[in-house]
């Protein structure tokens, strides 16, 4: 967070003392280096759009053009009705720009645009990557194109497209969902989720339960319905990073946004306690390699808390190659071949508690002659690994433990954001929970304040049974038929 200068913490009395008592007045100290070395500007558009630009001069003609709009998975409340966020996601690519089938991608691609986008539980993000000299416009040949700004104001502002276009993209999702079911690991998460979530949207995976997906193509008007509700200014940002002025993309933001019509967005439940803990077997047709999944309901993501800053570093306590755990399970005894920790790509920050999972690849061959004893050998293994950071504080060196985690921490953070793509996409994450500019400086500084009884006390509150789920996942031959 910024220095707050002397005359803005004291006011009128500060002003007076530096008038009348200059003997006395002290020199103000020097401002501590900030975490984020660029400034990051921000300007609330009247329609509720917020637009956060990042300066980064020095990649030459680099415009990474951003936008995260607040829905997910966790906002179709609708029941039968699961998997409309990503199948926007999909539908945003064939927006009829000007009333032109295909015209949207076809003008990105020729201004040598990579488009892409993601959805995820709480958000759905497109990150077109492109030049700084696309951003208005330009002059291919004879011709004037279109800027990216105009072309992604269009589509989001007024998304062109009809039930045709719909009933297409509805076969891409469903064909999507039968690639991803080829994997168990799909199976499991689904499972996990209803477990963990029986009456909450974050019950379901983003691409939704395969009924609702094959039942998409006759929900045309619930989809028009989530567009309307969630694609608005108010539930948008812009994030802008690259060789650009932060006033010049302000300017043009108000005239290609301005006419966008917010929408008050209604708030989600938060989810029932877990009631743990909760154990399921899940069969599966391929001899592959069992698995598990253990899993605690984590607190919500609030950026300077210290549960929050606690959670940034759970990974490194519990699953990196010096950890106690996955020393032991890893190479003392061998009983995992893989064993990571999160929530897939992303981790687990999110609007809602959700769920930290421990995720460990068995072997086969000792999974053969023990059954389930072996998945119990590892699963009570896990929980010990937990159970150890109740008395984190204890340990002789875990000050200087936390110490070096913390350090690594703020070294990987930054590092990540090595490109304007990178930047934009680490700040519209944590960003998106408060809207602050200075989010970097609040979460990096919460890790830093971090102390060893901080670990006992996140762990005693969290790593217990009532907050439990456990999924396992093993070879299941198909019952031979009568």
């Amino acid at each position: 967070m910024r220095p707050k200068t002397l005359v803005r913490q004291f006011g009128i009395l500060g002003m007076l003392l530096a008038v009348t008592a200059p003997v006395l007045a002290e020199r103000p100290p020097a401002a501590p280096a900030k975490v984020f070395p660029y400034a990051i500007h921000k300007k609330t558009l009247a329609n509720g759009l917020d637009v956060v630009v990042v300066e980064t001069p020095e990649f030459k003609n680099v415009l990474s053009y951003n936008t995260l709009v607040m829905a997910g998975s966790r906002n179709e409340l609708e029941k039968g009705k699961t998997g409309l966020a990503h199948l926007f996601e999909h539908i945003l690519f064939r927006h009829a720009y000007n009333g032109q089938a295909g015209a949207y991608q076809d003008l990105m691609e020729r201004l040598g645009t990579h488009n892409n986008a993601w959805t995820w539980f709480d958000i759905t993000f497109y990150h077109p990557l492109t030049f700084t000299s696309n951003l208005a416009g330009r002059t291919l040949g004879a011709e004037q194109l279109p800027g990216v700004i105009e072309l992604e104001a269009s589509r989001f502002a007024a998304l062109d497209f009809n039930e045709k276009i719909f009933k297409t993209e509805t076969g891409a999702v469903l064909g999507e969902y039968r690639n991803s079911s080829t994997f168990p690991t799909l199976r499991m998460s689904e499972r996990l989720l209803a477990l963990a979530f029986p009456d909450h949207p974050y019950g379901h995976e983003t691409i939704g339960y395969y009924e609702d997906v094959v039942a998409m193509p006759d929900h045309y008007e619930a989809a028009r319905a989530f567009y309307d509700t969630y694609y608005r200014p108010n539930n948008c940002v812009l994030v802008i990073a690259g060789d650009v002025k932060a006033d010049e993309v302000f300017a043009q933001a108000e005239a290609r946004y301005r006419d966008w019509q917010p929408k008050p967005v209604k708030p989600v439940p938060e989810a029932a306690p877990l009631q743990g803990p909760k154990r399921e077997q899940v069969g599966w047709p391929a001899d592959v390699a069992p698995r598990l999944y253990v899993a605690y309901r984590q607190p919500r993501f609030e950026t300077a808390s210290v549960e929050t800053a606690l959670g940034q570093l759970l990974a490194e306590l519990l699953v990196s190659r010096s950890a106690p755990l996955y020393k032991k399970l890893r190479f003392e005894k061998q009983t995992v071949s893989e064993l990571a920790f999160g929530e897939g790509t992303q981790g687990f920050e999110s609007f809602d508690p959700r769920l930290a999972i421990f995720d460990a690849q068995l072997f086969k061959e000792q999974y053969a002659p023990k059954g389930a004893a072996y998945f119990d050998e590892v699963i009570r293994d896990i929980e010990q690994g937990a159970e150890d950071l109740k008395q984190f504080s204890r340990q002789k060196d875990a000050k200087q433990i936390l110490q070096t985690l913390k350090s690594k921490y703020r070294y990987d953070f930054l590092a990540a954001m090595s490109s304007p793509a990178a930047i934009a996409q680490i700040l519209a994450w944590y960003y998106r929970f408060e809207r602050n500019p200075e989010v970097f400086e609040k979460l990096l500084g919460s890790v830093e304040r971090l102390q060893p009884k901080d670990v006992d006390a996140f762990a005693r509150k969290y790593f217990v049974p009532q907050n439990q789920v456990i999924i396992t996942l093993a070879y299941q031959a198909a019952k031979a038929e009568k």
